[in-house]
């Protein structure tokens, strides 16, 4: 009998790896396990799932890290969400614990407890310390896998051959792989940023190469920069201080649940990251057939081969050189030069969403045995 999987994930916002969940939670192949979604709270996944016909339950989500909750609330919050599972579960149906990230890790585990389930960790932060490791007991699951060679590397001399470990790699389904639209033979009139307000999305690099930029590029009208992602109720404009650009008009629009439809009305994107385990955002984005200039962090040089697209992160200069070559093209030029079928044909053999969620299946399939 397959097991049944239940995903544990506290946030429910749009992000990379709320994104990278749903595309599991609703692959054909992972209905098979009829898999549910834990949650602490309500938003975009949870509509994600209703409006896909998978199930969720939500219960709020205790700090795990507490003293409170290390001595006695992981175990109460575990009693009651498996209380709370009950109307989903099958009696007599193993059942998997898939953890999405090491924040969540404990829980899992006393989750996993309380159901006599097999809990597995998936970890995706690529800042996690060997400290975070062990804090979180992340070692404690009996199957990790490692989003992307960066953190895959960083997390096998941690476990020294004593937990499986295994890499994936993010991926889109085929209906999200579109081919570049034919703008008009003109300069990019604006330029979409990608990310969020977090440091390590690297935003301020961006600012920084514009206003060098704006010293360098002849008189006349430059592009607008729309910056897209997650503004966590800050002050964007305070925080990056792009009152100091005089040239380029700077537009925050947050998050869009309509990603792709927007990053299609754009003819140039920029991922300016200082960091990435994987770089699910780009990887999007040139599916989606828009011409990304990106910071080689992550995954990402392995589906953008072309070098005048690609900045070493966190080097500003740099990137207001790529840019400044860039800006000089009309839309065709830079779309042909940024090799979109060349593109396309890696994301499909290496970042496919089927691709994953086989290795994930074979993964509870080795499981099984060691449960009975």
């Amino acid at each position: 009998m397959l097991p049944q999987v239940v995903f544990v994930q506290n946030s429910v916002h749009l992000a990379g790896a709320q994104k990278s969940l749903s595309r599991l939670l609703t692959a054909p192949a992972m209905q098979q396990h009829d898999p549910i979604l834990l949650t602490g709270q309500k938003g975009w996944l949870t509509g994600h799932c209703e409006e896909h016909q998978v199930k969720w339950a939500r219960l709020p989500f205790p700090a795990s890290r507490s003293l409170p909750a290390r001595l006695w609330g992981n175990r109460l919050f575990a009693r009651r969400a498996a209380s709370h599972l009950k109307e989903f579960l099958q009696p007599g149906r193993p059942v998997i614990i898939h953890t999405n990230d090491h924040p969540d890790s404990l829980l899992g585990l006393a989750l996993a407890q309380a159901l006599k389930a097999v809990p597995v960790l998936t970890l995706r932060t690529p800042g996690m310390s060997q400290r975070d490791f062990e804090k979180y007991r992340c070692g404690d699951h009996a199957h990790l896998i490692a989003v992307g060679d960066d953190l895959f590397n960083k997390v096998r001399p941690w476990i020294s051959g004593q937990r499986p470990l295994t890499l994936v790699h993010n991926g889109v389904k085929e209906e999200e792989i579109l081919p570049p639209i034919p703008w008009a033979a003109d300069p990019p009139a604006r330029i979409l940023v990608l990310g969020s307000i977090i440091p390590r999305k690297g935003w301020q690099d961006l600012v920084e190469a514009l206003l060098l930029l704006e010293s360098r590029l002849p008189a006349g009208p430059l592009p607008k920069i729309d910056f897209l992602g997650d503004l966590l109720d800050s002050e964007p404009a305070a925080v990056l201080e792009t009152s100091r650009l005089k040239r380029f008009e700077v537009t925050f629009l947050g998050v869009r649940e309509d990603y792709r439809t927007c990053l299609r009305q754009y003819a140039l994107a920029i991922h300016p990251s200082r960091s990435e385990s994987f770089g699910m955002a780009a990887l999007e984005c040139v599916a989606a057939g828009v011409p990304l200039l990106a910071a080689a962090t992550g995954l990402i040089p392995e589906f953008i081969h072309e070098g005048s697209f690609l900045f070493p992160p966190q080097q500003p200069e740099t990137l207001a050189l790529c840019l400044e070559a860039l800006l000089q093209q009309t839309m065709p030029a830079i779309a042909a030069d940024f090799r979109f079928e060349d593109a396309h044909a890696i994301v499909r053999e290496r970042f496919s969403t089927p691709g994953t969620v086989r290795k994930i299946r074979n993964i509870y399939a080795g499981l099984l045995p060691a449960r009975a």
